[in-house]
Formats: structure tokens, sequence, C-alpha cells
């Protein structure tokens, strides 16, 4: 990764620690203080205002192993910049409100309504002089057990499914992870109304970045069994506002010139299970993300693989590289189009025909059927960056497992590697893969080391989860940093 001055590094936090953050054309330089919004209760309000100050002075990180839990120095000291919570561009949840909010009985109206609130307060900060660069809405605890982890809703459990529950809460508590990633939330519940992202669709289209934060995750302290260490906290949370009040923390390496990657996944429709659309995310050589709706998208009766028709799959392309095109005032000389599902004949021909023009064109299918590789001697995975050849057109990516920079894994579970199972264009496998391990340090939404997919498919679900709940005759912002 590029940082100040054009310097590399491999890790973010040590990159940005020596060199400061990247300077880019399209993106201002973040000299003066970046202006906070804070949405919350008395209580989270002053937690707010005090993990700002302790961001100012720093955080000490892990004796043990300053490496992979390195200390935050200070906002200013890493981004030349500092963190201004302004008391213009403060709105308080009163005691009644939240209190009008956790009264409602049903889940779906009470969601609806804390979201209301907020979005009132957001109006207000909108049409605040200064206006804030981003708000932080700062979740009172009331409305973190009532509108987010859907508590009061348990009684539509089953017996069994509370049984369940119980246990792996139990074992949490005693540290206990298990072999495949389970999310009770997602499993035991079914869909239902959804705090985040109904406030983030609506501050899109006020053009307010917002940053969503819990009271336990501003609490000064050491970290336990699901909270990160206090400094590791501030690292995230710091790239993430340093980026959403349109900072540009790094660019990717070693990165073909005139690239542009487009990420296609599909998402359902909020309220609307059986209808699904298309979504493209698209990144430029140099990391800078943009988001745009597409079509509808055809399910397949037999294999429920969602795909495109010709036409959609031309048009969403042609509008994928439009946009590329205004951002970077050129057309791209070569295009990588990542797909979470295998490309049928028809979306073949429609991307081929939308590429035309551009000299090189690679169409790379990935998906994830949740293999594991186990060591027969050792305590580490496979290294970072490992890859097996499957099958003829099929390869499998390490893309977490052992860093050699951090002599360790820095996991919790044995890692699932990505399945690139289908690839059309002349570029070498081992460019893609390279090309695919670059992309996983995209997130701009923390410090971590890397993630698990490359950015291009890596949130799509949240953004989708997003686009979802805003109607179809309004046109949804490009810009990433609404999405986070």
């Amino acid at each position: 990764m590029t940082f100040g001055d054009g310097n590399k590094h491999i890790d973010p936090k040590m990159g940005l620690l020596l060199y400061g953050p990247c300077l880019h054309p399209n993106r201002r330089i973040m000299s003066t203080p970046i202006r906070l919004g804070v949405i919350g209760s008395k209580e989270t309000i002053d937690l707010t205002r005090e993990w700002v100050e302790r961001c100012r002075m720093g955080i000490a990180g892990k004796e043990e192993n300053p490496v992979l839990f390195p200390s935050f120095p200070g906002f200013s000291k890493i981004f030349g910049s500092e963190l201004r919570v302004l008391d213009e561009c403060i709105e308080q949840l009163t005691d009644d409100e939240i209190k009008n909010v956790i009264r409602i009985g049903n889940f779906n109206r009470r969601v609806q309504r804390a979201a209301n609130i907020i979005i009132e307060k957001l109006e207000n900060l909108r049409i605040r002089e200064p206006r804030p660069h981003v708000v932080i809405c700062a979740l009172p605890q009331q409305i973190v057990d009532y509108c987010a982890v859907k508590k009061g809703r348990r009684v539509e459990l089953t017996k069994e499914e509370r049984k369940i529950l119980r246990t792996i809460r139990k074992l949490r508590k005693i540290g206990q992870t298990t072999l495949f990633p389970f999310n009770e939330e997602e499993t035991l519940y079914g869909r239902t109304s959804n705090l985040r992202r109904i406030v983030k669709a609506k501050a899109m289209q006020l053009g307010i970045p917002t940053q969503f934060v819990w009271p336990r995750t501003l609490k000064p302290g050491t970290e336990n069994e699901t909270l990160q260490p206090e400094a590791t906290r501030a690292w995230n949370l710091s790239v993430a506002l340093y980026y959403k009040a349109e900072g540009y923390p790094w660019k990717l390496a070693e990165m073909p010139t005139g690239t542009c990657y487009v990420g296609i996944t599909f998402y359902r429709t909020h309220n609307q299970e059986n209808v699904r659309s298309s979504l493209a995310q698209v990144f430029t050589h140099t990391g800078e993300g943009l988001v745009l709706r597409g079509g509808r998208a055809i399910v397949d009766k037999i294999t429920r693989s969602t795909h495109l028709s010709e036409k959609a799959a031309y048009r969403l392309l042609e509008d994928a590289l439009n946009l590329y095109e205004r951002q970077m005032r050129t057309r791209p000389t070569r295009l990588v189009i990542h797909k979470s599902s295998r490309f049928w004949p028809d979306e073949l021909s429609g991307f081929k025909k939308a590429a035309e023009g551009i000299e090189l064109v690679d169409l790379v299918a990935i998906e994830s059927r949740g293999i594991r590789f186990m060591r027969r001697t050792g305590k580490y995975p496979p290294r970072r960056g490992t890859a097996l050849r499957i099958g003829e057109n099929d390869y499998i990516l390490f893309t977490k497992g052992y860093i050699q920079y951090f002599k360790t894994y820095p996991g919790l579970r044995v890692p699932i590697p990505i399945e690139i199972i289908e690839h059309h264009g002349d570029t070498p496998m081992k460019e893609i893969c390279k090309e695919i391990l670059a992309l996983t340090k995209m997130n701009w939404n923390s410090a971590d080391f890397c993630i698990r997919e490359p950015v291009t498919l890596a949130y799509s679900r949240r953004v989708g989860e997003i686009l979802s709940y805003i109607p179809e005759h309004i046109t949804p912002c490009p810009e990433y940093r609404f999405y986070m």
C-alpha cells in the first residue's frame, strides 16, 4: 500500500504511523479539524467527547504483542488533523424520546420510530453552520437493546431455539469458539427492519456520512471476549472517520494504472422476498470505490443461483464504465469483473458487448463453499497468499492465514479460503490472485491488515441491505463512504 509522499508499507497501521495518509488529486487535504456531529443520549454524547479526547492524547496498545496490537499515538500525529466535536453539532435523544420508543411492543414499529427520531435530528444537523463532516450516531444502550439486538422478540423463538441460544451464549462466556462462523441474530431471527440500514439510506439522501457506535465501543478499559483492545478500536474508528470526512488513508501500490475493477453481486429488496436486484461496486486502480444499483435479476428455478439477462448485464456494465469515466475522466484500458456467481452465456455476451473497445478484459467468478484445510503438524494455518489448483479452472486462494510480518495467524477460527471457479481472459492466474490479495487490503472501514474477500465483493451484502431501503425512483449516491 502507498501512504504519504509515495512511501509503501505492508501494514496499514505502521504505514500511517510512519508516513501519514496518502494525498490524492480527487480528495481534499485534511489540514483543518474534522467536525463531528453527535446524536445520542446525554451519557453517550459524554462518552463520545471522552473518546475523542482519548484519541487526541493517545492510547496504549498491548505490550506483549506491539506489532499486532500497536499503540494509537493520537489522531493528529497520524492524520495531521484533529477530531473536534462542536457544541453546534450536538443533537440529544431525550429520556422521553427513548421511553416512547422502547414502550412500543411491535419490533418493526419500534425500529421505525427510533429511525424517524434519529433522521429528524440528522435533518437538523444538515442545516447547521458549521455543518458536520461526519455524524456519530452514539446509540444509547436502551436503543441498542430494543432496536438493534431484537430484545423483546425472543418470545417468537421456539423452546428448542431458545435452548440453542442459551447454550451458544454460555459457551461464548468461557471463550469457546465455533468451527463455523455462526450469527445467532441472522439464524434465529427472521428478516426484520434494521435501524442502521434505515438511517444510512436516509442520511445518504441528506448527504451526511454517519458512523454508528454502541456504548461499549466508546468506554475505556480492556477488551472482553467480544470486543477489540481499546487502541485497536481507536485505529479502526479513526480510519473510518477520516475516510468518511473525504480523507484518503492509503491507496493500492503497483496496481496497473487505468484498470477498472467491478464487483457484481445481488441483493434482495426489503420486504420483497422473491425480488432481487443487481449491484455493481466500481473501484479504480487506486482503490476509490463507487456504488451503482442495477436492474432486476433472474433466479434459476433449479439451482436457485442469481444471474442477469444479456440486456441487464450490458446496461449494468455500461453504467459502471460511464461512472468510472466520470470519476477518472478517461476510459479504462483494462476491465476486471469479480462476480459472486458463475457467468451465464447471456451474461458473458452482455458484458463483452459493453466492454467493446477496452483492450484487456478479465471476468472472474469468486465463490466460497466453506472448504477448509487442516495441517497435520504445526499450529498455524497456511500462509496468506497460498494458492492451490484443484481443477482445470478452479483455484483455492488463502486471503487469510499465517502472516510472516506478524509471525502468527491473527484469527480465531480456521481460515476459509475463497474459490476462483471461473476465469475468462488472458491475464495469468498468478496475476489475478495477486490483484485479489491487494484488493483485500482496501478496507477503509478499519485499519486491519486485510479482509477475507476482495473489496469488490466484500461489502456487497451490507451495501445491498442499504440500497434495499432506498426507493427505486431515487438514485442512490455513488460514493462508498455513505454505505460504510
